[in-house]
């Protein structure tokens, strides 16, 4: 499963994650046909760890703690 998977998952759809990190769905559905990484350029890993509930580790498997 590809991070950007897992947020959704988490979330418990791809619009709801969309409206959580103030985007929309469209936003979501390029990085899931990209590569499935999570970009970070528009919103921080911190906000995608509190919009999701998961781990950094989890969401940006390069992340060093």
């Amino acid at each position: 499963m590809t991070p950007i998977e897992k947020a959704i998952q988490a979330v418990g759809s791809q619009a709801k994650l969309a409206k959580a990190l103030g985007k929309k769905s469209q936003f979501i559905y390029r990085m899931k046909k990209k590569d499935g990484k999570i970009a970070t350029q528009d919103i921080s890993p911190d906000k995608w760890a509190e919009v999701t509930g998961l781990r950094k580790a989890e969401l940006f498997p390069d992340y060093q703690d």
